[in-house]
């Protein structure tokens, strides 16, 4: 992952061992296809899928393992493009591209 130095491997590890990430693995196991967040699994990587409103076709997220959510949050707040946007538009920005438990609750 860029600016994080992790590899596909141990971001696969941190994602099946993080406790957090159980129930979204389940849910990756049995889809729902009518609703607004589906999660799936691509190489061995968990993700979701958001349909919203705003997104048309949906976007795709990468699912952020608990040990990484604060440094991501931290990537999209002091990226040098990113400015000063304030809570509310951080979380948009590193919603629109990953998504974990209690991610909002850091910014």
């Amino acid at each position: 992952m860029h600016g994080l130095d992790i590899g596909p491997e141990q971001l696969i590890e941190q994602q099946k061992t993080d406790q957090t990430l159980k129930k979204y693995w389940e849910l990756a196991e049995n889809p729902v296809e009518n609703g607004m967040a589906q999660f799936f699994v691509k190489n061995e990587i968990l993700h979701r899928k958001y349909i919203g409103k705003h997104y048309g076709e949906g976007i795709i997220q990468l699912v952020v393992p608990e040990s990484m959510r604060e440094k991501v949050v931290s990537l999209a707040r002091d990226t040098l493009l990113s400015g000063h946007r304030g809570s509310l538009k951080t979380s948009n920005r590193v919603l629109k591209n990953s998504v974990g438990q209690e991610l909002i609750t850091l910014c």
